[in-house]
């Protein structure tokens, strides 16, 4: 929704383009192909899950109209220097906080929208939809465009609580890693799924303020990740994950939690290694998307001639581990994580 509200602004571009990281989850290639825009990536920095500015520079045509800065498992993207480049370019600068709550733009407005996710494994987890956020001045052209989506209401029925209570069974540790066994299943496969059609979702308040209430109030992990495994650093290991971000204007730091931890090994090899150990210790560990978006199977037709170019996404893909950081990860799990990749 917030690229078509970045086309309603750009009535006179006919071929329009948003730049994306070229690490990513395939869902955004889809959201711009569902709005008729296309994607066009930039490679990421050195060692980092954030674009790197050179490389959006060099990627901005003509037909640009909008860049997405991606908040990463629970980190804030920084936006101050993708701001800069949207105003001199005259671009919309969306910000996807799919996976971080609060996004940045809750206290400083950078962006011009704001993305949040409600579905299942993200912050606030309700089961599916959404939220758009956007300034006041655009409240008449967002408003214009929902108008034009079906309504649909969540109803929280016995059903509905079902639905639910078997979902946070099945992710449950025991089950979940009895379903990755199961090929058949294609749990955990990064896959091009074109988005369906797009509803409005009457949610009901009081569930909106019970989800993010609970997320508050649940125990931060990845401090005591940290600490637990900071040896990795002299080894080669690169630990991406810390939950307090300076947000440019914020009065100080700023909690932030992290939905996994997130970190670099050495080199690919070393990450089979680990993360073989640690799935096989009966730690929840993954690689999360596995490959650089040109990789992604079935996102080929979608991106034109841009495979191969992305080497430090590459990289990047190549050599990630998350590790689960959620309020039912306990000390012992985290000492058990330490020990597992000390051998």
């Amino acid at each position: 929704m917030a690229l078509r509200a970045a086309r309603r602004q750009k009535p006179t571009i006919a071929a329009p383009e948003v730049i994306l990281p070229a690490y990513a989850c395939p869902d955004l290639v889809a959201a711009a192909v569902a709005a008729g825009v296309k994607p066009i990536l930039a490679d990421l920095a050195s060692h980092s899950p954030w674009m790197d500015t050179q490389n959006i520079r060099a990627s901005i045509s003509e037909n640009t109209i909008a860049l997405v800065a991606v908040n990463f498992l629970g980190r804030l993207a920084p936006l101050s220097p993708l701001r800069h480049i949207a105003d001199e370019h005259g671009l919309v600068l969306i910000e996807d906080s799919a996976q971080a709550i609060p996004p940045s733009s809750s206290e400083n407005p950078l962006a011009d929208y704001v993305v949040l996710s409600f579905g299942r494994g993200k912050p606030v987890n309700l089961m599916g939809g959404g939220a758009l956020l956007f300034k006041a001045k655009d409240a008449g052209l967002v408003e214009d465009l929902l108008a034009k989506c079906p309504l649909r209401t969540v109803v929280c029925n016995p059903a509905w609580r079902l639905k639910r209570a078997i979902y946070h069974t099945l992710m449950g540790r025991v089950l979940y890693g009895i379903m990755l066994r199961i090929p058949m299943l294609h749990l955990a496969e990064t896959r091009f799924l074109a988005l369906g059609e797009v509803t409005r979702l009457a949610i009901p308040v009081s569930l909106v303020l019970r989800g993010i209430s609970g997320f508050e109030r649940s125990a931060p992990k990845s401090q005591k990740l940290q600490e637990n495994l900071g040896f990795l650093q002299e080894r080669g290991w690169v630990l991406l994950s810390n939950e307090e971000w300076k947000v440019p204007g914020a009065l100080g730091p700023r909690l932030n939690k992290v939905l996994r931890f997130s970190m670099l090994a050495p080199d690919r090899e070393e990450r089979h290694r680990a993360l073989k150990a640690l799935q096989n210790a009966g730690i929840g560990a993954n690689e999360l998307y596995g490959v650089a978006l040109p990789m992604v199977e079935g996102i080929e037709n979608h991106l034109g001639q841009q495979r191969g170019e992305f080497p430090n996404a590459q990289n990047f893909a190549q050599r990630l581990i998350t590790l689960p950081s959620h309020e039912d990860v306990t000390d012992a799990d985290i000492r058990a994580m330490a020990r597992v990749l000390k051998r």
